[in-house]
């Protein structure tokens, strides 16, 4: 019940600004028609579904880039604004951030849990490379060595065979 009430928030917050988003929409996206975007009169979803059909984004992605613009409302509002006004940009401002959120948390990804993950994936990595180095390695490199001539023809067989996957055909 409460996404429904976020949404509808949203939706009316979006109508009261409307008239000041529509230049920053348009210098954002200036493909768009600036009739078919009065035309949506100020409807979030009817918005959202216009630009996103325009200007082939997804409909999240549109919605973060409204909420930008809301927040450049927000940022530098009119001169002529009033209190009224503010408080309408900062409604919008906050609706289209919860909507937003609402739109990306089924992801269920935070941010601290990815670069937990990337660090231990990390660490991980390094104890490979150096168990690789410090058993792995030396015990193949007294069989290069005592095995020489074998050792050859390997390397020279796997190059002939890259050379011929790699090199092509010749002229």
């Amino acid at each position: 019940m409460a996404k429904k009430n976020t949404i509808t928030h949203a939706q009316k917050a979006f109508k009261h600004q409307f008239d000041a988003m529509v230049p920053l929409i348009l210098s954002e996206w200036p493909q768009l028609i600036e009739d078919n975007l009065l035309a949506t009169k100020g409807d979030l979803e009817l918005a959202v579904d216009y630009i996103s059909d325009e200007m082939d984004y997804t409909k999240t992605r549109i919605r973060r880039h409204l909420n930008e613009l809301a927040n450049l409302l927000e940022v530098d509002p009119p001169a002529a604004s009033n209190a009224s006004s503010k408080a309408a940009s900062n409604g919008i401002t906050s609706a289209l951030k919860s909507t937003v959120v609402e739109a990306t948390g089924p992801l269920g990804v935070d941010k601290s849990s990815i670069d937990n993950l990337l660090d231990d994936l990390e660490s991980r990595t390094e104890n490979l490379i150096q168990e690789l180095k410090a058993e792995m390695l030396p015990e193949l490199e007294k069989r290069a060595r005592s095995n020489l001539g074998q050792s050859l023809l390997i390397a020279l067989g796997i190059g002939f065979v890259l050379g011929l996957i790699l090199g092509g055909k010749r002229g």
